[in-house]
């Protein structure tokens, strides 16, 4: 998508990228809106003993089995006290869907390359992990999330248990 910046005063034509918008806690974040699948609050997770702590069990979308990764749990924060109110954001990655649950969906925003900034260095290391980078919007900072790295380090090991 191209979108029209004004950088320093100046006017220019960027290529950018649309994000899902999304609410962890208190906290802006951000995914690549060509990975989402869909959007649930309707499937039940069922747990699976032993598995990673920050998933939560498996989805059964539509006969395919999908992890789903508590997103509080994932980023280091306070546990949700409202599981049941929660949202599912199904995303296909390399790696295979997964489903993240979050607090709340907001958006889909565009934003030009040109405005990204990696992540600066005072964040936690969790969050370092899974983060690609920032973008710093007018009223609040976007936290950009890598689905890949919520995966590699969270699920790999439920996912092979659910091929």
């Amino acid at each position: 998508m191209k979108n029209i910046a004004n950088v320093n005063g100046q006017l220019s034509l960027n290529e950018g990228q649309d994000y899902c918008t999304f609410h962890v806690n208190e906290l802006f974040f951000g995914i690549p809106a060509n990975q989402v699948v869909e959007l649930s609050r309707d499937l039940d997770v069922t747990f699976v003993p032993k598995g990673p702590v920050s998933v939560s069990g498996l989805m059964n979308l539509r006969g395919q089995l999908v992890p789903a990764i508590n997103m509080h749990i994932r980023l280091g924060l306070d546990k949700d006290t409202t599981p049941d109110k929660g949202v599912c954001i199904i995303l296909s990655t390399v790696g295979g869907q997964v489903a993240l649950i979050v607090d709340s969906v907001g958006e889909i925003i565009s934003l030009n390359d040109n405005l990204f900034e990696q992540p600066p260095n005072n964040m936690s290391d969790v969050a370092r992990e899974v983060l690609s980078g920032v973008y710093k919007l007018p009223d609040k900072l976007l936290l950009l999330l890598d689905p890949l790295k919520i995966m590699t380090a969270s699920s790999m090991n439920l996912l092979s248990v659910a091929s």
